[in-house]
């Protein structure tokens, strides 16, 4: 039993120091740099959107092909107007199709782009506001079939 417990040990060790090596070497930097700057930049960020009563409207539904793709914007529920909306479309299961579109404004609130969605699967859809000091974002799953 002993020389069992004294073959063990060294594989043990051997192993933590494998490990402990391979953490150094691959390390993903999961703690974010300026977190507290960036948090108070978010919270002041919906605070404005709230005091706005900022509303940006779901996308109608989405099929495989092309996709004319309609968004309206509110504020205190008035059209919001001459602001900048992004578009990005992107699947779970690949980025190689990832896309961003800029929006364009067709009537007083009212913002429009044709995207494509290439195959069937689960899409992400991230609707990026900005106009002077708003920033807003939504965010929607679609499973395409």
């Amino acid at each position: 039993m002993k020389l069992f417990l004294y073959l063990i040990y060294p594989l043990f060790f051997f192993a933590m120091g494998c490990g402990i090596y391979v953490a150094y070497r691959d390390a993903e930097g999961l703690v974010d740099k300026n977190y507290y700057e960036k948090g108070n930049r978010y919270f002041a960020s919906k605070a404005v959107e709230k005091k706005l009563d900022i509303a940006i409207s779901e996308p109608g539904a989405l099929k495989k092909g092309s996709n004319k793709i309609q968004i309206s914007v509110t504020s205190h529920s008035k059209p919001l107007e001459h602001a900048a909306l992004s578009l990005f479309v992107g699947n779970l299961s690949s980025t190689s199709y990832d896309s961003t579109l800029t929006m364009q404004e067709k009537a007083p609130g009212i913002y429009q782009t044709t995207a494509t969605i290439p195959f069937n699967g689960v899409w992400f859809i991230r609707i990026d506001l900005k106009k002077q000091q708003i920033a807003a974002t939504r965010k929607w799953f679609f499973d395409i079939q």
